[in-house]
């Protein structure tokens, strides 16, 4: 016989911090998690519900041209340099104002990541993905073409490569265009050690070459190369529609491809990155992990987005872009108007590490190139965007001003919609709750609305919506003759104080979400959402 139960008073708090996790139905997820949501900030230890940082726009390119390449350079004295290519032309950011330095062909794509920078000699070198334009360099204040030669000392040009990277002296090309020309996509090609402008397609690894000398080797699937990063204590290589390779070996003399398991190629161009102790890399509805990969083969724990596959299947050809100083991947594929942006910290915790990048701005999240490059201000990593109009943006913007707010103009930017839909809370033995009050604990820094949706489910559907007005900090008085009171804020400001605003929810079911929205440019921090309610069977 069933049991009666009730009227008894139960009591449930949302906290955040935990990304999206839209696979699993709602009932079953973390409490630190939601089912659904976008542009909110996540915290391995921090809880609260925070924007994300908006965009901030730089400037526009002279010619207001498409923005389709970068290149950064840092430099042995700690100073930065950064260049834009912006249709035919390429640029230098000095951090505020566009210099016009070179020209390149219009269709190309230039890339100098911070891994092509070459210490020795204080450059950037500089490839194509489009094999539109040669091999360049930059010294931070001339852009040439690189003067390639073979181990006899002639000529060796055009040299185009799609792919560089430096690694234990050695200048590393992939998916080249030689001196014939003639485009061989499947080769990678090393320079002479100490030495990147020596290459040669004549010399395959072999027992008969000298330690340092310059080689090349072929993919075994011989498919075109579309990844190349190192990693792992090796030089990691991936094929289109292929598969992912290691180089094995410790010289010209004995290098050769060990490959992972059949179609493990990546889908993109710039689909594959490392990120300090794993290589990320996007597949067709998935981003994966190579570490797990390489340990384990195709299995579900390589599979870094199988919190959100509902959410991205079907995209493909992505973009991913990682900043080493905030621990981000920035994910893109192709024309889907949206990033989804991974927190590595969280990787391998109890909740999802995903969230999702949306905006009102016309960039729409559709950049033309994405790339982390050194700031040519403050020398520190970020994250820059370009768009079809010649527009630059910085990932890491200001807070509190919204997306594409233009520094220099002060020109507002656009506001950013968070919102989270909360786990599904579902009633022990078929009880139903009513007389549903509750609180909304905050810190105090700016004023802000908050709409809340009830989302009843179970024997009634229905949704109930209520919005909260939310004070900011108030009154900033100084204490004694102009002088902060106690260093770092102001004596009797309520800066960043927790507040406990207090709420009433109409309506009653057996199960319901919570649908969190703020759509500000304000600075804000929630804390937690409580309720507490009758339950009764």
């Amino acid at each position: 016989m069933p049991k009666n139960l009730g009227p008894g008073d139960t009591s449930v708090v949302f906290k955040f911090g935990g990304g999206i996790h839209s696979r699993a139905p709602a009932d079953e997820i973390e409490d630190r998690e939601c089912a659904a949501g976008q542009n909110f900030d996540m915290d391995l230890q921090n809880t609260q519900l925070r924007p994300r940082c908006p965009f901030t726009l730089l400037g526009t390119a002279p010619n207001i041209a498409e923005i389709r390449g970068m290149a950064s350079l840092l430099k042995t004295d700690g100073t930065a340099s950064m260049l834009v290519q912006a249709g035919n032309t390429v640029y230098e950011w000095d951090g505020s104002t566009f210099t016009s330095i070179d020209t390149v062909d219009a269709t190309a794509k230039l890339r100098g990541y911070t891994w092509h920078n070459w210490q020795l000699a204080d450059k950037v070198i500089i490839t194509d993905l489009n094999l539109a334009d040669v091999v360049m360099e930059w010294n931070g204040s001339a852009l040439s073409d690189v003067s390639f030669t073979d181990e006899d000392s002639n000529p060796f040009t055009p040299f185009k490569a799609k792919y560089c990277l430096i690694q234990d002296e050695r200048a590393i090309f992939a998916n080249v265009v030689d001196s014939v020309p003639a485009a061989i996509p499947h080769m990678l090609v090393a320079s002479e050690v100490s030495d990147y402008t020596v290459i040669t397609v004549a010399n395959k690894p072999s027992s008969a070459l000298g330690e340092d000398d310059p080689f090349y080797i072929l993919t075994p699937d011989l498919r075109r190369i579309n990844g190349l990063v190192y990693a792992f204590d090796t030089t990691i290589v991936s094929t289109y529609e292929g598969q992912i390779f290691k180089l094995v070996g410790a010289s010209a003399k004995d290098i050769s491809f060990k490959p992972l398991y059949p179609r493990s190629g990546i889908s993109g161009d710039e689909s594959m990155k490392y990120v300090g102790n794993d290589v990320y890399y996007g597949k067709q509805s998935r981003i994966e992990s190579l570490a797990s990969t390489d340990r384990y083969g195709d299995v579900e724990e390589d599979d870094l987005s199988v919190d959100i596959f509902d959410d991205i299947e079907g995209y493909s050809d992505w973009t991913i872009a990682y900043n080493e100083r905030t621990k981000r991947a920035y994910c893109y594929a192709a024309d889907t108007a949206e990033l989804w942006v991974l927190y590595k910290p969280l990787v391998n915790s109890k909740v999802s590490p995903w969230t999702r990048y949306k905006t009102k701005h016309f960039m729409s999240f559709n950049p033309t190139t994405m790339m982390a490059c050194y700031d040519p201000i403050d020398t520190f990593e970020y994250i820059f965007m370009g768009d079809e109009y010649g527009n630059l943006y910085k990932m890491e913007g200001c807070s509190g001003r919204g997306d594409g707010y233009y520094f220099r103009g002060n020109t507002a930017g656009e506001s950013i919609k968070v919102e989270r839909l909360s786990k599904m809370v579902v009633l022990p033995e078929d009880t139903e709750l009513f007389n549903i009050y509750g609180w909304i604990r905050y810190r105090k820094i700016e004023a802000f609305t908050l709409k809340l949706q009830f989302e009843f489910q179970g024997d009634q559907i229905f949704t109930e919506t209520i919005t909260v007005d939310l004070d900011g900090a108030v009154g900033n008085n100084y204490y004694n003759g102009g002088s902060y009171y106690g260093g770092g804020s102001y004596y009797g400001s309520d800066v960043n104080k927790f507040s406990r605003e207090k709420i009433g929810v109409p309506g009653k079911s057996t199960e319901f979400q919570v649908r969190a929205i703020i759509d500000e440019t304000a600075k804000y921090a929630i804390s937690e959402i409580g309720l507490r309610f009758q339950a009764v069977s």
